[in-house]
């Protein structure tokens, strides 16, 4: 039931970890929640997390669940989590350490039973310093942390890596074109790799 940081390149695995980790754990048969740090507008992002109460602002036309709530029992998976914005932080310690929240426009708060995963492509730490993410947040994210390499720095698992995916998407790749995958740097990791797979399997299927 920690909590669990993954901190890696873009690209690199790192839901790919987080749903791993919850297909493992005792709370499997949980719902497992994915949420993008980076993706959604500050105003979305604690509607997201926390949920609404109808009528809180303008759109909110119904009690809406967020995610806290809807991973209960299960895994709720923060990807991007140094790109939350700065005020919203204290609202996520408060989560994580008293294990309740509170929907937006609410007056009353709602026990939690999550397990956070985290995800983040940037250096935590050095945005602490930077007084761009809060310390005492940083910490307790930081309590198991992952940091899965980047495909360049894990080349003796290419082969197994692409033929696994190349199997899945029923497509096959010659010694040479191995052989010359080997010498590209992948600056986009395993998402890149997944990327050409598919497109070889678009322009070569069976």
């Amino acid at each position: 039931n920690y909590t669990v940081l993954v901190v890696g390149p873009t690209g690199s695995g790192k839901e790919v970890l987080a749903r791993m980790i919850h297909d493992h754990s005792p709370r499997r048969n949980g719902a497992y929640i994915a949420i993008n740090c980076s993706a959604l507008s500050e105003h979305l992002i604690e509607s997201e997390l926390f949920g609404h109460v109808k009528g809180s602002f303008t759109g909110a036309l119904n009690d809406r669940q967020g995610a806290f709530e809807a991973a209960r029992g299960g895994t709720l998976f923060l990807d991007e989590i140094g790109d939350l914005p700065l005020n919203l932080q204290p609202k996520l310690l408060r989560a994580l350490e008293n294990r309740e929240i509170r929907p937006v426009g609410s007056d009353k708060t709602i026990r939690t039973d999550v397990r956070i995963v985290a995800a983040t492509h940037k250096n935590l730490y050095e945005k602490v310093l930077k007084k761009e993410f809060r310390e005492d947040l940083y910490h307790r994210l930081n309590v198991c942390r992952l940091s899965p390499p980047s495909l360049i720095e894990r080349m003796e698992d290419f082969e197994t890596i692409l033929y696994s995916m190349a199997k899945e998407q029923r497509v096959r790749f010659s010694f040479n074109a191995i052989e010359r995958l080997k010498d590209h740097t992948w600056p986009g990791n395993i998402r890149e790799l997944k990327n050409l797979v598919s497109r070889a399997s678009a322009y070569f299927p069976g």
